[in-house]
């Protein structure tokens, strides 16, 4: 099978100089990025296909893993763990947990020159930085306002603005943000959330999402289909939606919107007693009636479907949770608890000429045709 060759690299890089220069241009819906990924050109579309085709299965399947670098005990890895299943093609992306963003400045640029010296494509990097989480996940940042206290439009966007700049200088591509939850959750949400008002929720992360993506950066809605209204944290225990989907309408306004997000991330929420959309015990997911039928089918997102993180206990005790993730639907499974089997499981089924085939290399693709897009 051919390689990804240093040439081509360098063709991939300038296509995304070129992206990056022309986001820049214009305030205006929808961003650049969000035109390109949703309604890709012939030209990208040919790359997308060419990076694919010099892929071995093994690199095709690590698009779909992300691992995790931090520096808090049992929040991750280490960072030479992190780096050894990127360069040895078992995950090709990275979440930074917690440490300063200096170090994982420091991180990005060995990931991104580790990949460029074998001649393949360079992470995909990500971070939960949302306005109340960032500064204690990235332990040098200060002054950023939490969402339950940005209550214009304004306040949104300068601090949106600031979160950016932070991203852009670590070198990251997609946030793990924002939280369209409604914030009457105590255990988890709470002041991550804009508040307990459905039209704020709407409005405030929707403009998190513009301002976000405007910058040619990647903005991811969470935790789908709501985790604001259940009781309980899913890090700790299962959680329950118990009836109708009464968080529901916002992440559909949002996913419609003139500004689609990037990503949306599927949280490890129980749906039980609605006939529609029951989960059968498993959470949201490892479900298919919820990332396949619902997000992907009845909610037409056509952008990258996340997990949130599968070491969390309410995802943690399924049997064989990281393969239903992907057999429910999802494009990144992110922290699995066995990312080797998993990287193997999905180059086995990508070798097989079937729907589970076809679905992997839509996936794949779509991770793709992100870092394409973003990575300079």
């Amino acid at each position: 099978m051919p390689r990804i060759t240093l040439s081509f690299i360098f063709l991939l890089l300038s296509f995304a100089t070129v992206f990056s220069q022309e986001s820049t241009k214009g305030k205006h819906h929808p961003s650049t990025l969000s035109k390109a990924f949703y309604h890709p050109d012939a030209k990208l579309n040919k790359m997308v296909d060419s990076v694919y085709n010099a892929m071995s299965l093994q690199e095709r399947a690590s698009q779909m893993i992300m691992t995790a670098s931090s520096t808090a005990v049992n929040l991750g890895y280490p960072f030479n763990s992190a780096l050894n299943m990127v360069s040895k093609d078992i995950a090709a992306n990275v979440v930074f947990l917690k440490g300063s963003s200096t170090d994982f400045r420091k991180e990005a640029n060995q990931f991104n020159t580790t990949r460029l010296q074998q001649h393949k494509l360079q992470p995909l990097l990500a971070c939960d930085c949302e306005p109340t989480l960032l500064p204690g996940k990235f332990t040098d940042i200060t002054d950023i306002a939490p969402a339950s206290e940005q209550k214009t439009t304004q306040v949104v966007i300068e601090n949106t603005n600031k979160i950016n700049k932070v991203i852009e200088e670590v070198g990251i591509q997609l946030n793990f943000a924002p939280v369209v939850d409604i914030a009457l959750n105590k255990s988890v949400i709470n002041k991550r959330s804009f508040g307990n008002n459905n039209k704020d929720i709407i409005t405030f992360s929707g403009q998190f999402v513009e301002t976000t993506q405007q910058a040619g950066l990647g903005a991811t809605l969470k935790h789908f289909p709501g985790h604001g209204a259940v009781s309980g944290d899913s890090h700790k225990q299962s959680v329950y939606i118990d009836g109708a989907l009464t968080e529901l309408p916002n992440f559909k306004a949002l996913i419609l919107a003139d500004e689609p997000p990037i990503a949306v991330m599927v949280g490890h929420i129980v749906v039980k007693n609605n006939e529609k959309y029951n989960t059968n015990g498993l959470p949201s997911t490892l479900s298919r009636v919820i990332v396949t039928d619902l997000l992907r089918k009845e909610l037409h997102f056509e952008g990258i479907i996340t997990t949130d993180a599968l070491n969390m206990v309410a995802a943690a005790k399924v049997s064989n949770a990281d393969w239903k993730s992907v057999e429910a639907g999802v494009d990144l499974v992110l922290m699995p608890k066995n990312a080797v089997l998993l990287n193997k499981m999905i180059a086995d089924a990508l070798s097989k000429k079937d729907a589970m085939s076809k679905q992997l290399e839509a996936s794949v693709k779509r991770i793709i045709r992100f870092k394409l897009l973003t990575q300079q």
